[in-house]
């Protein structure tokens, strides 16, 4: 299963593309987010796709931190992507960690 964790743009393209699981957040709602981020990973969700600036937020970061050193499997795959405002730059690369984590080369 996929779900979206988003901003209402956001959420509404993935609704329009037919995602049934969309959770929709404005900026700044931390504490819904890491909730939502901690339901979606124990009802074994396989990837979760959230917006960048939501995930940027530190208690959301931090979820995402504990749910992908928790995990056994691949599974769920946590995939940021940006909103209409663009990317955000970043300092550490998350998707590029669980790469090196997986596999134990880093892949640039």
């Amino acid at each position: 299963m996929i779900a979206i964790i988003g901003d209402p743009e956001t959420a509404m393209g993935f609704k329009l593309a037919g995602v049934k699981e969309v959770y929709e957040y404005p900026t700044g709602g931390e504490d819904d987010v890491a909730h939502a981020l901690d339901k979606l990973a124990k009802e074994g969700v396989a990837i979760i796709i959230i917006n960048e600036r939501l995930a940027a937020e530190a208690k959301n970061r931090e979820k995402i931190r504990e749910i992908n050193s928790k995990k056994r499997s691949v599974i769920p795959i946590i995939i940021e992507v940006p909103d209409k405002k663009g990317p955000l730059e970043k300092e550490v690369d998350e998707i590029g960690e669980l790469i090196k984590r997986a596999v134990g080369v880093a892949v640039k």
